[in-house]
């Protein structure tokens, strides 16, 4: 292995970003000045197919023209599908976790990581942060809901360890996170730091297991979660990304984990509002994390780079803690290359019918008593709350809602009301008055759980008319809607899941 200086393996342990959709001479200027080990690709870096996969053949040529070039560049993106989906204006895209664990068939996960897995090898990644392993415990979870395959940890470490072999079979490593598990918060870590009431032994007996259980099936890399525990005391009042008591002694002492580690990005309001980057760097490194991620302002991630390096030389950090990452880094960069070089790719002429099974096969009726399915030659009127951005860690929020297309292609008579999400008074009026003369309603719920609106909306429509519910977002929506209203649960807005509820909704039904 080629000596590094200590400016070099620092350099490594840091995974940085940029605001552009290009390898800019800027950013060469600052990734060389730095030597940053990798980067993170961001929906704002994403213009086509064609401009990703310059982009990344910009960065891989940038990597092998430095002088150490045998030292890994990483290149990742947070690709999990469902709400997460960063190339669905070029690719198939799947539901997502949330409706994949609904249909209680784990071989619809492993199909979903070697279709992600095949896309992101197209376009040149070898690492992804997916899948997503927290069990959603708290139904008012702003940043999880259905970007988890559930609550059952059991469920969720079957379904995240066939989603990673999955992945790694079309030549990806994966990224499990968010550990210790991100699941029982009421604060998105985007947004503030979330604090979470359980206890070590809660968090054991639930939230650990499907970690423990990509540890035993031999994943490469744990993501850690910006989170406050104040019941477990070991940590020593700091989020369990930066407590060495998570990561030395609970991953990596309890599971057995000697894998790569890095930290969720610290440039989450969690972390940056609450620690200067020139300390945050240093607490993350004397934590035990091999690689911090801050992918969004440069004179940020100088900071941080600069504040290990000041840590190092005046011995608040041995190098001795710099070279046990290094050789982690190094050892995994190789694990990447095999796995690309042994990829079995699905080919990409298979994409689009493997997504549709997947979507098709995902969609789940949970109730209907009134036989309201299949549609039938009645007029609709469908009722949409337009989607606001629930968290940054969604990019379906802006696009467009292509249900009432495909059920018009299919011979429905249809008419559609759009709402906010949490429908005003005035709002709720013009349902009623736009519902008064159809034969039924098909409405569309986005979290009713949380928005009362939502729930007036449907408790109005089905005292009134024949009454169809369709779930886009979390599933617990269908606890609190009318006993009497058909419940579809897609948990995804994809246009493959609405193509999907289309086609299955009107099947056998002539128009």
């Amino acid at each position: 292995m080629t000596v590094l200086s200590l400016e070099e393996k620092v350099g490594l342990m840091c995974i940085v970003g940029t605001s552009l959709p290009e390898a800019d001479s800027e950013l060469i200027e600052r990734f060389t000045k730095f030597t940053y080990g990798g980067m993170g690709v961001f929906p704002h870096n994403i213009f086509g197919e064609a401009q990703m996969k310059r982009l990344m053949e910009d960065l891989k040529q940038f990597a092998k023209s430095r002088p150490k070039s045998e030292a890994p560049f990483m290149i990742s993106i947070d690709e999990e599908g469902g709400s997460l989906s960063n190339f669905s204006e070029f690719f198939p895209t799947i539901p997502g976790n949330r409706a994949i664990g609904l249909a209680n068939d784990p071989h619809l996960a492993y199909l979903s990581g070697r279709l992600v897995g095949s896309q992101l090898h197209e376009l040149g990644f070898m690492l992804n942060w997916a899948p997503v392993l927290d069990v959603n415990s708290n139904p008012l979870n702003p940043v999880i809901g259905v970007r988890s395959f559930g609550e059952d940890p059991v469920q969720v470490a079957r379904y995240g360890v066939a989603f990673v072999q999955g992945m790694k079979e079309s030549g990806v490593m994966a990224t499990v996170k968010h550990f210790p598990g991100h699941g029982d918060v009421a604060t998105d870590s985007h947004v503030a730091l979330p604090i979470c009431d359980l206890t070590i032994k809660q968090l054991v007996d639930c939230s650990l297991h499907p970690f423990q259980a990509v540890i035993e099936a031999g994943v490469g890399a744990v993501m850690v979660a910006h989170i406050l525990f104040p019941n477990i005391p070991e940590s020593n009042g700091l989020p369990s990304s930066l407590s060495t008591f998570f990561i030395e002694e609970l991953l990596r002492g309890k599971l057995g984990y000697d894998g790569l580690v890095c930290t969720d990005d610290i440039e989450m309001h969690a972390i940056k509002h609450n620690f200067e980057p020139e300390d945050v760097g240093v607490l993350a490194v004397l934590a035990g994390n091999d690689q911090i991620l801050m992918c969004h302002t440069p004179d940020f991630q100088q900071r941080v780079y600069q504040g290990i390096l000041h840590a190092v030389r005046t011995g608040v950090i041995t190098e001795h803690r710099i070279d046990v990452s290094v050789r982690r880094i190094l050892f995994f960069q190789e694990r990447m290359k095999q796995c690309r070089e042994q990829a079995n790719v699905i080919p990409r002429a298979e994409w689009e019918s493997i997504a549709a099974h997947i979507a098709g096969a995902s969609i789940v009726v949970h109730r209907d008593p009134s036989r309201q399915l299949p549609l039938s030659k009645q007029a609709y009127v469908m009722v949409v709350p337009r989607m606001q951005r629930l968290t940054k860690a969604d990019t379906t929020f802006d696009k467009p809602f292509m249900l009432e297309s495909y059920l018009l292609a299919k011979g429905v008579q249809l008419e559609t009301i759009y709402t906010s999400m949490d429908p005003t008074e005035d709002e709720r009026m013009e349902v009623e008055q736009k519902i008064r003369n159809a034969d039924a309603v098909i409405q569309v719920t986005r979290n009713a759980h949380m928005f009362q609106g939502q729930l007036a909306v449907a408790r109005h429509c089905a005292d009134s008319k024949p009454h169809i519910c369709v779930v886009l977002r979390n599933p617990y929506d269908a606890e609190y809607l009318p006993d009497q209203s058909t419940v579809v649960l897609i948990c995804s807005s994809s246009n493959e899941s609405m193509q999907a509820f289309a086609h299955t909704c009107t099947k056998n039904k002539n128009y």
